[in-house]
């Protein structure tokens, strides 16, 4: 197996990650958490498609600006789980 697809393969593990962890604290703890499986889909989705040829730059740039987008809901989402009273 190349180093590319490697990545890949340990990105999308990464992004189902972010479903697993995401679902279960929506489920056990607040809804307010609801966005970040979505996203985690989403990036996991756009991960996968990365294996094509012709859609790889393209998708790579919506990868980072996801990671990116994930990453802000994950912080305001515990931000306002957080919040004191």
């Amino acid at each position: 197996m190349d180093s590319e697809k490697v990545i890949i393969y340990l990105t999308s593990l990464v992004a189902m990650g972010i479903i697993v962890v995401g679902l279960l604290a929506t489920i056990l703890h607040s809804t307010i958490l609801a966005p970040i499986p979505l996203l985690g889909l989403i990036l996991l989705i756009l991960i996968l498609l990365t294996n094509k040829g012709h859609f790889a730059h393209k998708v790579e740039s919506l990868e980072k600006i996801m990671f990116f987008i994930t990453f802000i809901v994950i912080i305001c989402s515990f931000i306002l789980l957080y919040k004191p009273i």
